[in-house]
């Protein structure tokens, strides 16, 4: 009987799962329910006043056509 030749296993390179504990991990997320409820809003909205904008983005748009 002749030996068969032992053939090199293939290793698989796979960066994903290389690195996947470094990056996943777990994380407390906020409740925006309750902050909305509190008042919290991300965006302050109505910063500027309508006459402090010079104009429109209809008005800009029209003169450039």
């Amino acid at each position: 009987m002749a030996k068969r030749k032992q053939q090199p296993e293939v290793v698989i390179h796979n960066l994903v799962a290389k690195h996947m504990h470094e990056f996943n991990q777990s994380q407390v997320f906020v409740d925006r329910k309750k902050n909305a409820k509190r008042g919290y809003s991300k965006h302050k909205q109505g910063r500027y006043s309508e006459d402090y904008r010079p104009c429109s983005f209809m008005e800009s748009y029209m003169q450039f056509c």
